[in-house]
């Protein structure tokens, strides 16, 4: 798939593997370092996309009883792997490229795949920041 995708495209998913998802600490990469990486994309501040992820975990761990910790240091492990997240969202990246018709992968197209999710950490931090999915998506 990633033989599809623009410079552009192909810069959101590496800043979010190598400078998103390891800042934050995480294995992985998902969904939610995509948006990071997205953030001039979507026209968001990046600032404003942190403050509203960090309220979402806190809100998230809050409903189970567990007390938020502050994150760990970077990481200086191997490069995170794709995680599930970030997987759906790259794949409706390339549903959303081949419905318009086009041959390529663009970043506003990563960028659909990401505001497409119905559920997780992505709408519900978006939601929390008081911004609808749906108006990003129609600016792209």
């Amino acid at each position: 798939m990633f033989e599809r995708f623009t410079a552009d495209a192909r810069r959101v998913v590496q800043q979010a593997m190598k400078v998103e998802a390891k800042a934050l600490g995480s294995k992985t990469v998902e969904a939610e370092h995509l948006l990071l990486a997205l953030s001039a994309t979507i026209g968001v501040s990046r600032d404003d996309l942190i403050t509203a992820l960090d309220a979402e975990t806190a809100a998230s761990l809050d409903a189970v009883g567990v007390t938020m910790r502050p994150p760990p240091p970077p990481s200086r492990a191997a490069q995170p792997r794709i995680g599930a997240s970030a997987k759906i969202a790259l794949v409706r990246a390339l549903e959303s490229a081949l419905a318009r018709g086009d041959k390529e992968i663009r970043a506003e197209h990563v960028a659909l795949g990401v505001l497409a999710a119905d559920v997780g950490t992505v709408p519900r931090a978006l939601a929390i920041a008081g911004l609808d999915r749906k108006a990003l998506a129609d600016r792209l």
